[in-house]
């Protein structure tokens, strides 16, 4: 454990019952030392800083937390003897490993090599899965964290990170180090997931002396994380495809601490073999599907992240700020590039959500899709709630993910809302603290909502327009990473203004101005038609300023809604009744309670939601979705709901042939969509852009065909020229075997009419900034097909057509989402229904703008794409919300 050096001024004599006898080094989180039990054992006493005893909560949260990390299993750990406190500092006391770390080893002697190295693997991730079996997420594993001591090596610091509370704001600063952090990490979102990735680095570092992402200033090695592949030239041929899938930006692709150890011990013994065999094409494991400003997380609650085309969060979010804004902007252009969605096939027996409500039965297969399945006014029960994806906050300024917006609602009420409905009635949005949608003057410049009679928060006080003006206002504040931007682009605030907490003293009445306590004004900076659909956003779910507590409100939010919290951390919620909530026409609050677990597997939640120990939880695992399908009994609680995520396929114009209209509509007319269903695990064929589940009539594109019409296809070559074909790029992303699959399908069908395409597969980390992102790049290297996915923030024309429709929003030389519609007239059409207060004919304007990019060809979609959801057996009230793409929190209740 390094050098035993004498005490110095100032350090103590004992710790506990423990005398101090020398001084072995110091970090970030305190100091450590040697010391000696009453018994004569050797230990190691880490002493952690005062400031870590600042506050109450953090103690206990400390000594919670330790105390979970000595129940970790002692082999290939130094074991955790005793937690406590000197005059309020926490200490740890471990066992002494006399050895160096293994940092200090690599540094002086080397890189670890053959036998000694898969040994190393194998222990240090023995370690690891002791560590993840014991509930314990290490946070900061790296070579320093690892002592070779005499019978081998130990892993120490173990729930340390987690217990002075890793997932602080970026811009309060790190805790950890960053080279051995996984990209989620860097938003606070830890997990056995992100020590995996740790590990692979350390490794790297053991097999190779450096770093997996390299060295230098900390903005750099983060945006290698976040945007590059890992450099694993001089690691083992055997340990190559290990350390690769340990090494994933998505943390849903790394392998487990077990199946490292399992993989290492075939690794040791044989030839080298895949890590993790591809999966069988159906169903699909991810689609990649980008939100204009939700580039890290998935946005469906029916997938998971996520997440999730991706960085528009250069676009649509604020900055992630670290140190400084080149960290900032590495963050915004990577998070976007590793985030992919998980969906799962719907059935033969498929069912849409449309603008007009589907007929299906009250009962089985599909019931919850268009109906509410189950129905029940039984009050009563705690509903057990899994999501998937972790916990972002429960802050209502500081969410963006689908879970977190189909939750919050529960305990928060926004302005508006969705109508807690299925079919397409859950498209609408209605009235929910304000008593009627809002009222549109200065041509929908000016929107003036007034808020309910008698609404109140938990403790009795009454909501006033003071509140919501507020909590708008505080979500712009730069710690706020996770919330959507929109307030802050819509606004006519103050040029610099930051949030009450840092600019405290302007007067934004110029943005929102609240006249009385019922009043509320916003004033933007152009007409809005749809200004009721950005108010739904938990973004004004009312705060009390004398009650903010800032970053930590998350733990003490207020309630407006139907639940108050009991408990809540970030792997689990509590909520129960909240007894002075009323004057709210939506939401039923039948159950007593939910109880809410996060960072839930899908095989897990799956196996619960079959067996009956849930009532609500992500899509159904990719390897039980035959299963689901093959029993009756199950098959009868599931539901294959289309959502608003689509595949598609961008034709350059800019690209010859492509410059020819007519060559883009025969790639189109060639298109075998059914293939394509196959690939993508969806049963039916897209017959216009957008999915049905989006709001409004849509523009049924006769280019579009299920087997593809090569005839048609055919001709359309001759108009062009091509009679005989010709020669083009296919550009997709090395995301998962589906796109190659895809990819393949469309070769196959463009190949039956002469058009030859060659296949170009790009990383993922890479894809979108500096190719299929890159007008510039498609352009120089004559790229003519691009593969897409896209899903709006929400299922309206414009949330989903303006960010991939506006050749405005092109940018030639960065990335941008639309890289192929350059139609002057489109961009007018959607001008004109941004701004059309007429709800009928703003529908009419986005239809036209779907019909001119069906005729110009530009933008073709490939798929719907359709998540498998399990009801649990005692779930009442059921049915999935086209907002969410997962059953309605809101409404649920229990048998």
């Amino acid at each position: 454990m390094g050098v035993v050096r004498p005490l110095r001024p100032g350090d103590p004599p004992s710790v506990g019952s423990y005398k101090i006898t020398g001084f072995l080094g110091e970090g970030g989180q305190g100091s450590v030392y040697l010391g000696v039990s009453s018994s004569g054992e050797q230990v190691a006493i880490k002493l952690l800083h005062a400031r870590f005893a600042d506050d109450e909560q953090a103690v206990r949260r400390f000594r919670r937390e330790a105390e979970a990390a000595r129940r970790v299993a002692a082999f290939c750990t130094a074991r955790v003897l005793e937690v406590g406190t000197m005059n309020d500092q926490p200490y740890i006391v471990g066992e002494y490993v006399e050895g160096p770390s293994l940092q200090h080893q690599v540094t002086r002697e080397g890189p670890i090599q053959g036998p000694a190295l898969v040994r190393m693997a194998i222990t240090t991730a023995t370690a690891l899965a002791a560590i993840h079996e014991a509930g314990v997420v290490h946070r900061d594993f790296k070579p320093s964290n690892v002592l070779l001591g005499r019978d081998g090596p130990r892993v120490i610091d173990f729930g340390i990170a987690r217990a002075l509370d890793i997932s602080q704001s970026m811009t309060s600063g790190i805790v950890g180090t960053p080279a051995f952090m996984a990209p989620e990490q860097f938003l606070g979102d830890a997990s056995p997931a992100s020590d995996v990735f740790a590990w692979a680095g350390t490794m790297v570092f053991a097999a190779t002396g450096r770093g997996t992402f390299g060295s230098g200033p900390m903005p750099v090695v983060i945006h290698r994380i976040l945007n590059l592949d890992p450099d694993l030239s001089g690691v083992p041929d055997e340990l190559m495809p290990l350390l690769r899938a340990a090494l994933a930006k998505d943390h849903r692709q790394r392998p487990n601490a077990r199946q490292l150890i399992q993989d290492l011990i075939r690794a040791g013994t044989a030839p080298p073999v895949a890590v993790r065999p591809d999966p069988v094409p159906l169903p699909p494991q991810a689609d990649g599907a980008t939100r204009p400003y939700d580039a890290r997380y998935p946005r469906s609650g029916a997938v998971t992240p996520p997440a999730p085309e991706a960085t528009a969060g250069s676009i649509r979010r604020r900055n992630v700020l670290i140190s400084a804004g080149a960290v900032a902007a590495a963050l915004v252009v990577g998070f976007a590039g590793w985030l992919v969605w998980q969906a799962t096939p719907p059935s033969a027996d498929n069912t849409a959500v449309g603008s007009t409500p589907v007929s299906s039965p009250v009962k089985g297969f599909g019931a919850a899709v268009a109906s509410v399945a189950n129905p029940s006014t039984k009050k009563g029960g705690t509903l057990n709630v899994a999501f998937s994806s972790l916990l972002d906050s429960t802050d209502p300024g500081n969410m963006y993910m689908p879970d977190s917006l189909n939750l919050v609602r529960l305990y928060g009420r926004s302005l508006t809302m969705f109508k807690p409905a299925p079919g397409g009635a859950g498209a609408q949005i209605v009235p929910d603290l304000a008593e009627s949608p809002g009222v549109p003057s200065d041509g929908g410049k000016t929107w003036t909502y007034k808020l309910r009679q008698g609404v109140k928060y938990q403790d009795g006080t009454a909501i006033t327009a003071r509140d919501v003006k507020y909590a708008v206002l505080r979500s712009m504040d730069s710690g706020f990473v996770r919330g959507s931007s929109l307030f802050d682009l819509a606004l006519d605030l103050p040029s610099g203004y930051q949030g009450p907490y840092r600019s405290p003293d302007v007067n934004t009445d110029s943005a929102i101005e609240t006249p009385d306590d019922r009043t509320i004004v916003f004033h933007l900076k152009r007409p809005a038609a749809a200004f009721d659909h950005t108010v739904q956003l938990p973004e004004t779910i009312p705060v009390p300023e004398a009650k903010d507590t800032k970053e930590r409100y998350a733990e003490n939010v207020v309630s407006s809604g139907p639940y108050r919290f009991q408990s809540v951390d970030d792997r689990r919620i509590v909520l129960v009744r909240n007894d002075h909530w009323g004057a709210d026409p939506h939401r039923t609050a039948l159950p007593d309670g939910y109880v809410i677990e996060f960072d839930v597997g899908a095989e897990d939640a799956t196996q619960r939601l079959r067996a009956g120990t849930i009532d609500y939880g992500p899509a159904v695992a990719a390897n039980a979705v035959g299963a689901v399908l093959g029993d009756p009994a199950l098959k009868a609680r599931a539901d294959a709901p289309v959502t608003a995520s689509v595949q598609l396929l961008a034709i350059n114009p800019q690209v010859p042939p492509f410059d020819d209209v007519e060559c883009r509509r025969a790639v189109v007319r060639a298109l075998d969509l059914s293939a394509l269903a196959r690939v993508y695990g969806a049963t039916g064929t897209p017959t216009s852009l957008l999915p049905p589940t989006i709001a409004g009539r849509r523009h049924t594109d006769p280019n579009l065909t299920p087997a593809g019409d090569p005839e048609a296809a055919r001709e359309s070559l001759r108009a062009c020229g091509r009679p005989s074909g010709f020669t083009a790029t296919y550009l997709y992303r090395d995301l998962s075997p589906i796109e190659t699959s895809a990819a393949e399908a469309v070769r196959a069908a463009l190949a039956k009419v002469g058009i030859d395409l060659t296949l170009e597969r790009k990383s993922l980390s890479d894809f979108y900034q500096k190719y299929g992102g890159s007008p510039a790049y498609l352009k120089k290297e004559k790229v003519g097909l691009i593969a897409k996915a896209w899903s709006p923030d929400w299922p309206d024309p414009g949330a989903f057509l303006p960010l991939i429709a506006d050749s405005r929003e092109i940018n030639e030389k960065e990335y941008s989402l639309n890289v192929s519609v350059r139609v002057k007239e489109i961009d007018t059409l959607i001008d004109q229904a941004r701004t059309e207060l007429d709800p009928a004919r703003r529908a009419g304007l986005w239809t036209q703008v779907e019909q001119r990019l069906a005729e110009e060809a530009v933008l073709v979609p490939l798929a719907w794409r359709s998540p498998l959801l399990l009801r649990g057996a005692r779930a009442a009230n059921v049915h999935v919300s086209p907002v969410y793409g997962n059953y309605d929190l809101v409404t649920m209740s229990l048998t």
